[in-house]
């Protein structure tokens, strides 16, 4: 006969067994009205343990220690979802034991819906499957699954059998009392699953952000960086359409200069003006789950293109603002944006600012660099009328050559540098044999050939010109091994070769005291005599290309003003 308690007995034996495990008897007190169980209510408050995860490995551990009080003598195995390997494996176990999201075995668990012995899952649902049937009845020697589904997806599973430390009083099979306590278990759970497998998904998606500036590194220029920045953002947010916009300090005006998944063009924007002008005026970040049903937004006319779910988040620093990125997911997408891709848009976007501005910093650096070699080399040529502009001519031919040969921004990069210097050791050579007004002797001529050496020399002192010296060095030399050091094709950079060609051609097109200029016809005439001997086919026909260019005839024309 079961003992009847006054109301007034429960808070007292509440606090007795409250946050303790019951051993699971029928014989466990209740009310006389037979409604409440108090074995119920204290495994129900029991279970609010549950509720206080903080991590999802902190919920698995939980489950586990607590399967294994409620049940002496048994232990559990949970195999969590992961989506990234698309299987279902041990959270602490990385890996070892693994069951693909899309073997029959889970397929047909997925359709489960409480603990049932292992062996009758089997055989009930004819799966044929030893690998996994060893490993899991074997290895974990499970005896009962326990399925953890959510809205129709199986998040994880349970797997109960006996302890490695197994004794004699434990029960051979589960009573109906430990089976129910698993069904409960699993409802329970299953709520703070979902929560917990979204929360770790969401920190795994802000901790890869981390991975974000190199994506930015690898681009070798400001203008790469804007021409990949939204297929860089797409590998860390999936959106439908996005674009960016850059401020133009000059006009007050937003530019757009980046767009994906939008037709047409896309207009320029005041600031305070659509979605991402309001965004970028007001320097803060919006998440707006639809456009449609804001009651702001909604009214907003410009960005058409945005609708759905949207994110736009302002970037710069507190000195500079560079611009404006928003992205959207279109209303039919069934995975609209959250809070959370705000955060993820924000970091990224902090990245993209520093990255930005690094390398305007840089660029500023290096104009200012160049415009100091550029003035070096004006003062040298300053001293021959007949050189003047030589070696600024020549920088525009070799880059013109390499862009036209494919060459990346930092490979043209170098060249400028090297094709403005190519002459700078002709500081050392004295003027008597620079303005020499007649053809010079043979000693002279050694003199002359110094310049490439001397020149090497000056650069060889600073590291910043590490990559450009030998263009400087080995741009007289020749194919066959005919040239100042004997140096043979593939003994010293192609861009020496490129430098050589430009070199040659704005000698022949420039007037000496001993002979008249040649026309671009004539010195492209006797270029070609020196292909395969001076450079190969491909530099001079690269060199030909630009030349008979619109873009040739417009700097040229300004050139020999």
């Amino acid at each position: 006969m079961k003992k009847q308690v006054a109301v007034s007995d429960v808070s007292t034996h509440m606090g007795r067994h409250s946050g303790s495990i019951l051993n699971g008897s029928d014989s466990a007190s209740s009310f006389d009205t037979g409604t409440l169980n108090l074995a119920d209510v204290t495994e129900e408050f029991s279970m609010d343990e549950l509720d206080r995860w903080t991590t999802l490995v902190g919920l698995v551990q939980s489950v586990i220690a607590f399967i294994e009080k409620f049940i002496p003598g048994y232990t559990a195995h949970i195999f969590y979802h992961y989506d990234e390997s698309r299987e279902y494996r041990e959270i602490d176990r990385e890996g070892i034991s693994t069951i693909p999201e899309d073997s029959i075995f889970i397929g047909c668990l997925s359709m489960v819906s409480e603990a049932v012995p292992l062996d009758q899952f089997f055989s009930d649902y004819g799966i044929d499957d030893p690998i996994i049937s060893h490993f899991l009845q074997n290895v974990y020697k499970g005896e009962y699954i326990v399925p953890v589904v959510h809205s129709f997806e199986l998040l994880a599973f349970i797997i109960v059998g006996r302890s490695d430390e197994f004794f004699a009083d434990a029960e051979t099979l589960l009573g109906s009392s430990k089976v129910d306590f698993l069904n409960k278990l699993s409802s329970r759970m299953r709520v703070n699953m979902y929560a917990a497998s979204v929360s770790d998904r969401r920190q795994r998606e802000l901790l890869h952000m981390t991975q974000f500036p190199l994506a930015l590194q690898k681009h070798t220029s400001l203008n790469e960086v804007f021409a990949n920045l939204l297929d860089d953002l797409r590998s860390q947010i999936e959106f439908d359409a996005g674009v960016c916009y850059a401020y133009d300090q000059e006009t007050k005006m937003l530019l757009p200069f980046a767009k994906k998944g939008i037709p047409g063009r896309v207009a320029k924007l005041k600031v305070g003006g659509g979605i991402s002008g309001q965004v970028f005026d007001a320097k803060r970040s919006i998440f707006v789950p639809s456009r449609k049903e804001h009651p702001f937004y909604s009214l907003v006319e410009k960005e058409s293109f945005i609708d759905g779910s949207f994110i736009s988040v302002p970037f710069g620093n507190d000195k500079t603002w560079i611009g404006v990125i928003t992205l959207c997911r279109h209303e039919g997408n069934p995975k609209s944006f959250g809070v959370e891709h705000r955060y993820m848009l924000e970091i990224a976007s902090s990245f993209i600012a520093s990255d930005i501005t690094s390398r305007q910093l840089y660029q500023k650096l290096d104009e200012s660099s160049f415009a100091v070699v550029k003035s070096l080399t004006c003062a040298l040529e300053a001293k021959d009328k007949y050189t003047e502009g030589h070696s600024d001519r020549v920088k525009e031919y070799s880059v013109n050559i390499a862009k036209r040969l494919g060459y990346t921004d930092e490979q043209i990069h170098q060249i400028r540098y090297g094709a403005m210097l190519h002459d700078i050791g002709k500081i050392g050579i004295g003027d008597d044999i620079l303005n020499k007004r007649s053809r010079l002797s043979d000693e002279e001529y050694k003199k002359i050939k110094q310049h490439t050496e001397i020149g090497y020399h000056i650069l060889d002192n600073n590291s910043f010109f590490d990559d450009v010296k030998d263009f400087v060095r080995y741009h007289h030399e020749t194919l066959k091994g005919t040239g100042y050091y004997g140096k043979k094709l593939g003994e010293y950079p192609e861009g020496a070769m490129i430098v050589s060609c430009a070199d040659i051609f704005d000698a022949l097109t420039s007037a000496r005291p001993y002979r008249k200029p040649l026309p671009i016809d004539g010195a492209l005439c006797e270029l070609k005599k020196l292909t395969g001997l001076n450079f190969p086919d491909y530099v001079y026909k690269a060199f030909e290309e630009y030349v008979l260019s619109d873009e040739f005839k417009e700097y040229y024309e300004q050139a020999i003003k």
